[in-house]
């Protein structure tokens, strides 16, 4: 990373504004700013310089370097505040503030706290007497140097005082200071099925769930969104959060929108995809890359014009593993998907005005063709060259129709496709 003084000034004031939030520093987080403060070849006379203008109450968050950096930014702000609690309110807040700043969404924010939480979890730690200032290795509760009493320490791990069920779904979360906890606590009871423990001096609690009642999880999923101290189950076995809950969030996103349905193939973004689901991230615009899936074949007897043959195995492919986090989503229809890859031609050629056209590129790439159009008539005419890797669509009417015959064969009465593609 390339910045100057002022810049890493401003990049620790950033993460102290967040350590701060607490209006304390534990050892633990003190460690972690240190750690910091030398990953970035901060000097002392520069953490100092942020920690003054944090402490004046005026100081605002500041975008540091490229985006990488900035994203950085964010997960040292993560790593200090979740270094020994979850996140708060406070802090929820200012993260969101700052994420807001930099252009992260808030799918990308849950997965960067899982993986902080991961950073955590291995992080060894040592922490400062607060006496002698000797550097001890957690789990000391005693500074070898002085006796002091050290008040922040890593737990080990304790055996969990109840069994995770054999069969079905458990999510297990422990007591926190954020915000959806007590929420989380009430939808755990109201399962009927919550058990709960003691582990590393803090309440853990578990909540049991069918497989058949799936669905009856999002609402206690939810409540856990910016917890550190969750885990979710399957048959007995720990899964990863994210594959299982990649969902939630843009689920409740859905709850709030004009027409829910709507929202599901991206009409509030402009960004209309014929999946039914914006997480595939495959929309049906001019600039969309998996229009190109696909070869240029020449037909005719002299076999002198071109047809371009989508991929659909590479097209079916790239749905699959984009959708794949949020397959557990109950707004997901992947019959749908399915019968819109059906009905996607199979082969196009572009004619003038006509429902599709070459997409433009000035350079060659493997599989590209050489364009020559002539444009215009008598002495305005004028000849224009470029490359095709693939073809592009004009307008919605091929999607209206695929999208009609889709919805037809799947009983799809949700929404119309001229509904769906009207303004």
């Amino acid at each position: 990373m390339q910045m100057n003084e002022q810049d890493k000034v401003h990049y620790l004031g950033n993460v102290l504004r967040v350590a701060f939030a607490d209006k304390s520093l534990s050892a633990r987080e003190t460690t972690a700013l240190e750690e910091i403060r030398k990953g970035i070849d901060a000097k002392k006379g520069q953490f100092t310089a942020a920690q003054k203008a944090v402490e004046s109450g005026s100081y605002s968050f500041i975008k540091v370097g490229s985006f990488a950096d900035q994203v950085r930014n964010l997960e040292d702000m993560l790593f200090v505040a979740m270094t020994d609690t979850d996140l708060n309110d406070t802090e929820f807040q200012l993260v969101n503030e700052f994420c807001q700043i930099i252009g992260v969404y808030k799918e990308q924010l849950d997965k960067l706290i899982t993986d902080i939480s991961s950073r955590c979890d291995s992080a060894i730690h040592n922490i400062t007497c607060p006496s002698c200032s000797t550097s001890v290795q957690a789990p000391a509760r005693f500074c070898p140097s002085c006796g002091q009493v050290l008040s922040s320490a890593e737990a080990a791990t304790i055996q969990i005082g109840y069994e995770i069920p054999k069969e079905g779904y458990a999510i297990e979360f422990c007591e926190s200071t954020a915000g959806g906890f007590a929420n989380a606590v009430e939808l755990a009871k109201a399962t009927g099925k919550m058990q709960t423990a003691p582990k590393n001096k803090k309440n853990w609690y578990l909540a049991s769930f069918p497989k058949n009642q799936f669905t009856d999880m999002v609402p206690l999923a939810s409540a856990l969104s910016g917890m550190r101290n969750r885990r979710i189950y399957l048959d007995g076995q720990e899964i990863a959060w994210d594959q299982v809950f990649g969902f939630v969030w843009c689920a409740s996103q859905r709850t709030t929108a004009y027409r829910p349905i709507e929202y599901c193939f991206g009409k509030d973004e402009n960004r209309i995809n014929p999946w039914g689901c914006k997480q595939a991230r495959m929309e049906w615009t001019e600039w969309a890359q998996w229009f190109s899936y696909g070869r240029w074949q020449k037909v005719g007897l002299v076999r002198s014009s071109y047809v371009f043959a989508f991929d659909k195995e590479r097209i079916h492919h790239e749905l699959a593993t984009n959708l794949y986090r949020h397959r557990f989503c109950p707004h997901m229809h992947t019959q749908l998907a399915e019968a819109v890859l059906k009905h996607f031609p199979e082969q196009v050629e572009v004619k003038p005005n006509v429902d599709w056209k070459y997409n433009h590129m000035y350079e060659s790439v493997p599989g590209a063709i050489k364009v020559i159009e002539r444009e215009g008539s008598g002495d305005s005419s004028f000849t224009s060259e470029y490359y095709s890797d693939g073809v592009r669509p004009r307008g919605y009417s091929v999607l209206a129709e695929i999208l009609t015959k889709a919805f037809k064969d799947c009983g799809f009465t949700d929404i119309r496709a001229t509904a769906l593609l009207s303004k």
